[in-house]
């Protein structure tokens, strides 16, 4: 039986109000681990940060994070909410594509390989090369690849491998699970058979890879010392979940019909449902797609009901300003800047200053070049830290308009949902509403993946109706018009980024 919306929205507050089970989101994030929930109407959350180890092109984590900020944030939670919360459900998002090794008991095997990693270029040549289909370094094929051949008694040692989120599902239930999801994202996956067979084309072995299974399945049982620490009990289901990108666009709302959103976090993703524009993959190989060869039938799996969607990672964002913070400014990156930084943007002329390529960690949608290099180009004696600030800004924002314009042809129609923690700053999605000239609707709730899990979790465990879970949850707070008096100038300036990134890629692409 599903609820309709209102039924349902009164149903839940009701049963909330006499402190009954909920659902709670949980995201494995690149530099935070959060978990929420939302109680008549109102939004709990909590958070635990954790360090990225990077050395030259490598990018890695300690899995023994993943479980412990989970615990963390949870115990967090139920003390916020106290006696009012009753786990009905954890649902999982978290970043991919990441590599976690586990033995067969799941227990980790070395550091974590994320999605920043970029050691597996020359892997992820070789791959494109046989399987006849592109391949980035990002790819956990590359990964393999690259342990077998340069640490191989670890790969050897590998009884699974795993994304994060999945390795603390494994430790919390004793599974060895891959949601179609995140699978539908490896080029060697056949959405028929649910299998990664391919992969022993590579000289890799198909056995390591785990079991692929619905982004809904509710799985029972959690291992007793975890439940104790949690807080759940022998009613308390764990959902599968999936890629955080994905959940954050059903946090959007992002689930049929015409629909483009962006989340903006550490990077920036966009997407869109299926049948718009052009972009991932997601059927296997030999097998065109597993279905009738239609653009959207190699689009990746949603993780709800069947839908595919489009999504397209993009550079470093939210890490890009960070990274200005903390490099160029030589600030603490704490609310005192930030707060500074956005009054100095009303002191700068919108698309007056240099153009920034965004670059800083190599190129993602649509280039996919991990040699390319961020620069600004164009200073002069009158820019400052100001100008120089609104640049990255700019230079973010357009590369995330051409992104845009990969999923809606049409460059001038229809709104952007914009959720996740870098989305809070009022004058970037200004910046970003001004580039893109597209209207930017900021959503209620800024934690999109964790709006998208207790969605997801609302419709696998209380069996109601997608649409009206997106009802009650998704809601726009404020939305940012681009203002005419600047389209042309950044409609200038945005053609000559454009072209500037081409001539500029050439030259610092050694790929």
């Amino acid at each position: 039986m599903h609820l309709p919306g209102n039924l349902a929205g009164r149903w839940q507050a009701k049963r909330r109000r006499r402190g009954e089970p909920v659902i709670i989101g949980v995201d494995i994030g690149t530099t935070n681990i959060k978990a929420g929930a939302v109680i008549d109407g109102r939004y709990y959350g909590s958070k635990y940060g954790y360090a990225t180890d990077y050395r030259d092109n490598m990018a890695e984590q300690d899995p023994a994070e993943y479980l412990r900020g989970t615990v963390h944030c949870l115990k967090e939670l139920r003390a916020q909410i106290g006696g009012r919360m009753k786990p009905a459900a954890l649902v999982f998002s978290g970043h991919a594509p990441s590599l976690v090794c586990v033995d067969q008991h799941g227990n980790p095997l070395g550091k974590a390989i994320i999605w920043q990693d970029q050691r597996a270029a020359e892997e992820a040549h070789l791959i494109s090369t046989l399987l006849g289909e592109t391949v980035n370094a990002s790819a956990n094929e590359a990964k393999m690849l690259w342990l077998k051949s340069h640490q191989p008694d670890l790969y050897q040692a590998a009884y699974r491998f795993l994304q994060p989120k999945d390795y603390v599902l494994c430790r919390l239930t004793g599974q060895f699970l891959i949601d179609e999801s995140a699978a539908s994202t490896m080029v060697t996956y056949r959405r028929m058979q649910k299998d990664f067979e391919p992969i022993g084309r590579l000289g890799l072995d198909p056995w390591k890879m785990p079991e692929v299974v619905p982004s809904e399945l509710v799985l029972r049982d959690i291992a007793a010392n975890y439940a104790c620490e949690l807080g759940t009990d022998e009613n308390t289901r764990v959902v599968v979940g999936g890629i955080d990108a994905f959940c954050e666009a059903l946090g959007c709302g992002i689930y049929e019909g015409h629909q483009i959103g962006e989340m903006t976090g550490t990077s920036t993703c966009v997407f869109g449902c299926s049948g718009s524009g052009s972009g991932g993959r997601g059927g296997g190989v030999g097998e065109g797609g597993g279905g009738d060869g239609s653009a959207a039938d190699h689009l990746p799996d949603h993780v709800i009901d069947g839908k595919r969607i489009n999504v397209l990672p993009l550079s470093y964002s939210g890490g890009t300003i960070a990274w200005f913070i903390a490099s160029i400014l030589q600030r603490p990156m704490d609310a005192v800047i930030l707060s500074e930084l956005e009054e100095g943007l009303l002191k700068t002329t919108p698309a007056g200053g240099p153009i920034f390529i965004p670059y800083i960690m190599g190129a993602r949608s649509p280039f996919w070049d991990e040699h390319a290099t961020g620069s600004f180009i164009g200073l002069t004696k009158d820019d400052n830290l100001q100008t120089m600030y609104r640049s990255v800004l700019e230079g973010l924002a357009y590369d995330l308009r051409q992104n845009i314009e990969l999923l809606d042809r049409n460059e001038s129609s229809g709104s952007v949902m914009a959720t996740g923690g870098g989305n809070s700053n009022d004058g970037w999605l200004q910046i970003k509403a001004d580039v893109c000239n597209r209207e930017f609707c900021r959503t209620q709730y800024r934690d999109g993946a964790i709006i998208g899990d207790i969605i997801l979790g609302e419709h696998s465990v209380n069996q109601r109706t997608v649409q009206s879970a997106i009802k009650q949850y998704v809601a726009v707070s404020r939305t940012f018009k681009p203002r005419p008096e600047y389209a042309d100038a950044y409609r200038r300036k945005y053609a000559f980024f454009k072209e500037i990134c081409g001539v500029y890629r050439d030259l610092t692409s050694t790929g």
